[in-house]
This record gives C-alpha cells, sequence and structure tokens, in this order.
C-alpha cells in the first residue's frame, strides 16, 4: 500500500517539481520505504512506496512497462496477481518484477479498461497510457482505497488524501455546506461524490476515470454495479453455508500473501474473531506462525470486550496485545487525527481505532487484518431486523413474520412498541421520518436547514437493497475512509477479507432469511463458523466494535466540552445554532437521551481550525 499523486497543467506548461514534491511529501506516512516521480511535458506523477511485496528496488514506482508505453502511479493490492500473472505468462508477457504492479500494467495492456474485472483487491492507481496520450485512473470496487480530484486554477490534480490538495497554488479552503449539515445532522458523509471541502471530489469506489490529454477533458464511468452482478441462489441453507466457509477461507488465504509480517485486529465479535480464527487454521502446519492481535479495551465493563477477545486468544495460537484508550490522551491526538483523517470523524471510536493500529506499529506489524464490511451485508446492524420483517409481510409470509417478531423481541429485550415504531418509521418517507426524528430528539433547530440540500435518503423494506445501500452509500465507505487514515498514519496496509467481491456476492445473492433467522442476525456466517470459531463467540447478540466511553467522558468534562460548543458556534458562521448550548446542557443532566450529535459538533469544529476552513453563507 502506498500514496499517489498526480499534476496535470491545461494549458501545456512544464510542471512546477518543487510542487509535485510537496504534495507527495505530505503524505510520506503512506509510503516511508521509498519515493519516486515521473515527468512529461506538463504532466507528474508522483509515489509514496510502503513495501509489501518484493521489497527490493524492483517494486519502485512510478513503473514503467514496454519501454514506458505505459506508466503507473499505484496504491493498493491485488490479491491474486500470482494468479494473473501465470494466465498472462500463457500469453507470452515477461515480467522483471515479483510484484503485483508489473500484472496491472501487463493486465491494462492486454485487456484494456475491462482489466479491472479481473482484479480480486483494492487500488487506487493512474495509468499514463503514451499511444493513446491518456491517463487512466481506476478505484477499487468498494472504494477501500481512496482517489481523489480537484481543478484548481489551470491545473487537474488527483491524490490519496485531501491535505495534499492545501500546497497547490490557488487552493482555497472552503466548506462544502450542504454535506456539512449532512455530516453535523445525520454524522454522514462520503455518500456522494462531494468531499466536505467545496470542490474537491471522490472518484467513487467502483469507477474509472480516464482524463484525455488531447483536450483536457475527462469522464468517469461505473464500472462495477453491484445491483447488476446478482443472481438468485438456489442452494439450500447447508450448501450455502458451506460455499461461504470455502470463499472466505480463500479471501483470508490471499490476504496473507504478504513479505512483511501480517497481524490482526481484535474486536472480540463475530466479524474479526472469524477471520483470527480463520487464519489460526491457516498457519497450523507453518513453523514459527504465532498470529498477533491487537485490542482495544477499557476498564468500564460496559465498553469493555476483554471476556470475548480472551476467549478467542486462548482457543488460538495467537500473542494478544491490549489497549486501553484514555480521555486524557483524545484532545492530545485529536490534532493530529484529523490531519490525518482530512475530514471530521461521527464518534470517538476512531481514536480507538487510531490507538489499535498506533500499538500495531509499536509491534512491528506492517499488514493488519480487519473485519469491515460484514455488517453490510451480513445484516449484523439491529436496523436490519426491521427491513427483514418488512420484507415478509410484503412477501405475505405472515406466519414466519409473527415468528421472528417475537424471537427478535426475545433476544434482544424489546417491547412490541418499540419493534413496531421501528417498522412505522421504516415506511414513511424519508423527509417526514427526518421531521419526526428531530421533533422527538428536540435537534430540530440545532443546525441552520438553509444550509441543507433537497436529496433525502431512501426507504429500505428488504434486507437486500438496505445492504446494497449500507455497502455503496451509507456506511461503508465512511468506515473505509476510517480505516485507510487510521492505518496509513503509522504506516500499516489495513486488509479486509470480508470485501473480497466474490464473497460480497455471494450472500447478496442469498435469500433474506439466509441472514436473519431465529431473531439472530449473521445466520450464515454463524453456521459457516460453527466449527471454528468459540461458542461463546457464535452465540453472542449484543454489538459493540471500537466503542469508546464517550458519554462518560462528555458528562465527567461538561464544562471543557461546553466552552468548545460555544466557541463553535461562533465559528460555523450560522450553521450551528445557540440551541446547541441548551441542548448540551439537557443531555449532560439526562434531560435529553445522549447521542454521537455533540461529538460532531465539537470534532467539527476543531476540523475547521485545523484546516482553516471558511463556512461561507
Amino acid at each position: 500500500m502506498c500514496g499517489i499523486s498526480g499534476i496535470i497543467n491545461k494549458y501545456n506548461k512544464s510542471i512546477d517539481k518543487e510542487e509535485i514534491k510537496k504534495i507527495n511529501d505530505l503524505i510520506s506516512h503512506r509510503g516511508p520505504d521509498d519515493e519516486g516521480f515521473f515527468y512529461e511535458k506538463n504532466f507528474a506523477f508522483g509515489h509514496r512506496r510502503l513495501s509489501i511485496l518484493d521489497l527490493s528496488s524492483d517494486g519502485h514506482q512510478p513503473m514503467h512497462y514496454l519501454n514506458e508505453k505505459y506508466t503507473i502511479t499505484y496504491n493498493g493490492e491485488v490479491y491474486n496477481y500470482l494468479e494473473l500473472k501465470e494466465e498472462l505468462l500463457s500469453y507470452g508477457y515477461t515480467f522483471k518484477s515479483h510484484t503485483d504492479t508489473e500484472v496491472i500494467l501487463a493486465s491494462y495492456d492486454k485487456w484494456g479498461e475491462s482489466c479491472v474485472h479481473k482484479f480480486n483487491g483494492m487500488w487506487a492507481f493512474a495509468i499514463y497510457d503514451k499511444e493513446k496520450e491518456r491517463i487512466f485512473c481506476s478505484r477499487d470496487r468498494f472504494g477501500i482505497k481512496p482517489f481523489y480530484y480537484a481543478q484548481i486554477k489551470d491545473k487537474f490534480v488527483f491524490a490519496s488524501e485531501i491535505k495534499q490538495f492545501t500546497v497547490i497554488k490557488g487552493w482555497e479552503s472552503i466548506l462544502n455546506t450542504a454535506r456539512g449539515f449532512d455530516f453535523l445532522e445525520y454524522g454522514l458523509f462520503e455518500h456522494t461524490n462531494e468531499t466536505l471541502f467545496k470542490n474537491v471530489f471522490q472518484l467513487r469506489g467502483g469507477h474509472n476515470l480516464v482524463y484525455n490529454l488531447k483536450d483536457n477533458s475527462f469522464n468517469i464511468e461505473h464500472w462495477y454495479d453491484l445491483k447488476n452482478t446478482l443472481k438468485e441462489s438456489t442452494l439450500n441453507f447447508d450448501d450455502a453455508s458451506k460455499e461461504f466457509e470455502k470463499l472466505f477461507n480463500d479471501s483470508v488465504s490471499l490476504r496473507l500473501r504478504s513479505d512483511v509480517k501480517v497481524g490482526s485486529c481484535l474486536s472480540g465479535g463475530l466479524d474479526s474473531s472469524s477471520i483470527v480464527c480463520t487464519v489460526n487454521n491457516l498457519l497450523k502446519d507453518e513453523e514459527n506462525s504465532i498470529q498477533e492481535t491487537v485490542s482495544s479495551c477499557f476498564d468500564i465493563k460496559k465498553y469493555d470486550e476483554q471476556e470475548y477477545i480472551d476467549e478467542v486468544t486462548n482457543n488460538t495460537n495467537t500473542k494478544s496485545n491490549k489497549i486501553f484508550p484514555k480521555y486524557d490522551d483524545l484532545f492530545k491526538e485529536l490534532d493530529n487525527i484529523l490531519w490525518h483523517q482530512d475530514e471530521p470523524f461521527g464518534s470517538t471510536s476512531i481514536f480507538a481505532q487510531w490507538s489499535v493500529f498506533k500499538e500495531a506499529k509499536n509491534n512491528n506489524l506492517i499488514v493488519m487484518l480487519d473485519g469491515q464490511g460484514a455488517d453490510e451485508y451480513l445484516a449484523g446492524y439491529h436496523g436490519f431486523y426491521s427491513a427483514y420483517l418488512l420484507g415478509l409481510l410484503k412477501g405475505f409470509k405472515i406466519s414466519k413474520f409473527i415468528y421472528e417478531f417475537k424471537a427478535y423481541k426475545t433476544n434482544h429485550n424489546y417491547s412490541n412498541i418499540k419493534i413496531i415504531k421501528e417498522l412505522i418509521e421504516k415506511l414513511l418517507p424519508s423527509k417526514i421520518r427526518d421531521i419526526l426524528r428531530n421533533k422527538n430528539s428536540n435537534k430540530i433547530s440545532l443546525f441552520n436547514s438553509s444550509f441543507k440540500d433537497k436529496k433525502h435518503r431512501n426507504n429500505y423494506t428488504d434486507i437486500r437493497s438496505y445492504s446494497i445501500s449500507q455497502l455503496i452509500d451509507i456506511n461503508l465507505p465512511m468506515l473505509l475512509h476510517y480505516e485507510d487514515r487510521d492505518s496509513m498514519a503509522f504506516s500499516i496496509e489495513s486488509r479486509v477479507p470480508f470485501l473480497d467481491y466474490r464473497l460480497v456476492e455471494f450472500v447478496l445473492s442469498l435469500p433474506d432469511e439466509y441472514k436473519i433467522n431465529n431473531g439472530e442476525t449473521k445466520s450464515i456466517l454463524r453456521e459457516a463458523m460453527k466449527n471454528i470459531i468459540p461458542n461463546k463467540i457464535k452465540n453472542r447478540q449484543d454489538k459493540m466494535g471500537f466503542v469508546t466511553p464517550e458519554e462518560i467522558w462528555i458528562r465527567e468534562n461538561k464544562e471543557i466540552f461546553l466552552n468548545k460548543i460555544e466557541d463553535y458556534v461562533t465559528l460555523s458562521n450560522g450553521l450551528i445554532t445557540t440551541n446547541t448550548v441548551k441542548y448540551f446542557k439537557e443531555v449532560v443532566n439526562g434531560t435529553i437521551r445522549f447521542d454521537f450529535t455533540i461529538w460532531r459538533i465539537i470534532v467539527f469544529g476543531e476540523w475547521v481550525m485545523k484546516f482553516n476552513v471558511k463556512v461561507k453563507k
């Protein structure tokens, strides 16, 4: 994994070498092992290398192929590069290195832009095609690796991180007010191609960008549409579980390909435990194959998962590393975390994740496996229950609906009224839903709605459509953003086995009842892992993840938080209203139920100051 950069001067002016070096230097953390540049008449590529495969100088980038017919700057890993290499060798291609980078270049020569359909992995790259006078840019199916672009004055610039644009002459740091409202009100970002910075865009996951150097135009193609890949599976539950286990084992095995040390993030939940236990099985026959894990823990029992973490590590050949994030370190680290994240983040769980990768670095772990993506298509969030129940009603499966309603109620100790409210909310148009939600939480006037655009979220009345939305639009893009920045801040490559596209497509092709059954989420995962993970993990009903005692931290330090909120009301130029002060006091006093709104206000204000963002009405 690495960092990339590129500058194209639109009017055939030569590149300012100092400028490309500046934007490349800003991501030295993404690639501390090597740097490189490629210059053409009116454009330049930059690269920072984190050596993972073929640690020799043969992996230097930007890399050329076929006598400089093609030149690439690339961030990511194509895990099936060995299989692709064998196929390309059969066609007569030759290779000078043992890298996946060279395989990408040969694949582009063989299959053109459609080569990306052959790749199993994560990537963001730009390939200069000298003969066609164009630059072909691509981002992986789910957007695991970042790719941003902006047009600044007479330049088209692309980068791995937004901060790289800040040293380009002509840069202006201005808030995208509609996206700022989305973040503060809903906790959303990464749900469109826009960022919180005005005129800075991301190439969405599953999209290509082709820049024509002849006329300085570019077009964007949606090369991977998850919906169009899906076919209805006819497998019964037992056979589907076996197929899931087979695909998951292969996914994890592919993501163990590395020439450096590999570890795993372990929360003690189903997803991370499945990865750790599967790795344990795959490494059983290898000498000196002790796996290392890193976990976030807390002294407060409500937020601590050590009993589950220990259950996994005691049942595997694993060295367990634990860290205990503290409030005192939160604000010490916040400035640095924000600089790496580039945009504000929705809760202090990102601080816990940051602390995990920091500890991984302290233990010389260069590659880490993590469980992102599983919840979104295995129906891991509680919101999937109402989508499932509505799907049963829509399909007139009344007896199954009644059975699952009761099981949901029993397993999670919910009242009939609570579940019915969830179902009614899902059926309401999103505009009405937002109004009612704000009215009930007394948040309707915390943020100035004149900053809001007209877009509203859709309703989802079945698991599949809700999963696709979670994967592509609502949730996963944010989590992948956090994951990438927190890991790369410490020069660590994070790999996510649950996002092997074969696994995602397979599970989404299955009936809803294979994901939720008997009031339990992730049914097929539990079944597939029943002989691999401990029963204590398999039978878990609660969900935590990278939690922190955020509510306690805020209440115990209320004066500090109150002072910051008062400051940020002024700083926001009307976006955050004065009602937030009253709201904060009522949350601290227990009059209003705690949620993450307070933290979003705090981190938004800190972000505005960090990047000197102008908030214009």
